[in-house]
């Protein structure tokens, strides 16, 4: 055997701690510590970096580019549209430049070159989906990313969440990975994906026209990705999945996220409230909502189709003592 292929790594703590010495000014660390979780093999790694001052930022190690087709190009349009956000005044996890003052960096890792970057930690606990003046405020919080996104200009390119992207590549992955002949779901899966796609293209064709449908949009809203402090401010964080799309499945993915579909009707309509006191969807957006919902499943139903699986296959012990 001539070379041995790493699948995935885990970058030392104590060597994220040199970077962050080295490569940012936020005075001398206390602590620097990677945050415990099950980790897929596409999952990226994040570290909590704490100074002695008390101050906390976290740094995202990215996973290779692989699963998700990412470059370069694409942590530049994240990086660039999360400091264009901020600078707006919306409530996001926004990107701290090194003393260069570029907000990407990179690392040898042994499975290749894997990307960086230091953020702003996001206060507080996770949204409650059982409290309507945080949904309220998420849906206000959502609507003026939208809109304020429509000035956002960069120079980098990003994978945009188009067709091929929601189901075409999707579909294929599965194809790949699934066996027909023992996997009947498949088929369902195949037929769901096809008639919510075919309608969305009928809404596409439709002479009703909403200058602001496709644009910056967040992919992944979701409750645990939304965190409100004591004073009741909330910030938005974690946006590996933001790019062009349409707005109606980003609302589409956060109805899913969080199951408010399924929930007291008084939640969601909490959350449509907040978002139709900024922005106003057209009927075709509203009628997009519902199949975006189903081209989203089939998306994930993909993204955990894995020929790589997890970092590992089960615990040796017990995670407590029985």
């Amino acid at each position: 055997m001539n070379k041995i292929r790493i699948m995935r790594s885990f970058v030392a703590a104590d060597t994220i701690a040199e970077i962050v010495g080295d490569e940012y000014d936020i005075g001398p660390l206390r602590s620097c510590k990677l945050f415990s979780k099950m980790l897929r093999t596409q999952d990226n790694d994040h570290y909590l970096v704490k100074n002695r001052a008390g101050e906390q930022k976290v740094i995202r190690v990215y996973q290779l580019g692989r699963h998700l087709q990412r470059s370069r190009s694409d942590y530049e349009f994240e990086l660039d549209w999360l400091r264009f956000l901020y600078q707006r005044g919306l409530p996001v996890s926004y990107p701290i430049p090194r003393r260069d003052g570029a907000l990407l960096g990179s690392i040898p890792a042994p499975e290749g070159e894997r990307y960086y970057a230091m953020y702003s930690f996001a206060r507080g606990k996770p949204m409650s989906l059982t409290n309507e003046e945080q949904l309220y405020q998420c849906g206000v919080e959502m609507a003026r990313i939208h809109l304020v996104s429509n000035e956002f200009q960069t120079s980098s390119a990003r994978q945009p969440m188009d067709l091929a992207f929601l189901v075409d590549s999707p579909l294929e992955r599965m194809r790949r990975f699934w066996d027909s002949d023992q996997d009947y779901n498949l088929d369902l899966i195949l037929t769901s994906a096809a008639e919510a796609k075919e309608e969305i293209e009928a809404l596409l064709r439709n002479e009703e026209h909403t200058e602001d449908s496709w644009g910056p949009i967040g992919g992944d809203f979701h409750s645990a990705n939304t965190h409100f402090d004591e004073e009741g401010q909330l910030t938005f964080f974690n946006f590996d999945l933001c790019g062009p799309g349409w707005r109606a499945y980003d609302i589409a993915v956060f109805l899913l996220n969080t199951n408010l579909t399924h929930s007291d009707t008084s939640m969601s309509e909490a959350f449509f409230a907040g978002y139709y006191s900024q922005r106003q969807l057209s009927k075709n957006e509203h009628a997009a909502v519902a199949p975006f919902m189903t081209l989203r499943r089939v998306w994930l139903t993909a993204a955990f189709t894995m020929n790589e699986g997890l970092a590992g296959h089960t615990f040796i012990a017990p995670a407590r003592p029985s």
